[in-house]
């Protein structure tokens, strides 16, 4: 008998993928101020897009202001971690994946 807890696995997956977004926000907040700003969306998203793809990619101003617009819930011109973990937590949601095991 399969003793392990399928909801448990998805909490699991999900605090990994919280994990790995902090370190993606750390990599893409160039200047490291706890922020990640309109200059730093870029990188953000060719890094993003090279773990999906082996493709050349360079992010369009549409598609730049749309994250931004996504992502930043203040408007305050500037995404901090909260804000980010929010982005990662809808997105694993949309997946299936939430973060109590629900």
């Amino acid at each position: 008998m399969n003793n392990i807890d399928p909801n448990n696995v998805q909490t699991q997956q999900a605090k990994a993928r919280l994990k790995a977004a902090r370190s993606i926000f750390e990599l893409a907040d160039i200047n490291k101020d706890g922020y990640i700003t309109y200059d730093e969306v870029p990188k953000l998203l060719i890094e993003t897009h090279k773990l999906i793809s082996d493709e050349k990619y360079e992010p369009t101003k549409e598609e730049i202001d749309s994250w931004m617009n996504m992502t930043d819930l203040n408007k305050d011109k500037k995404v901090n971690i909260h804000e980010f973990q929010v982005l990662i937590l809808k997105a694993l949601q949309a997946q299936g994946i939430d973060l109590d095991g629900q």
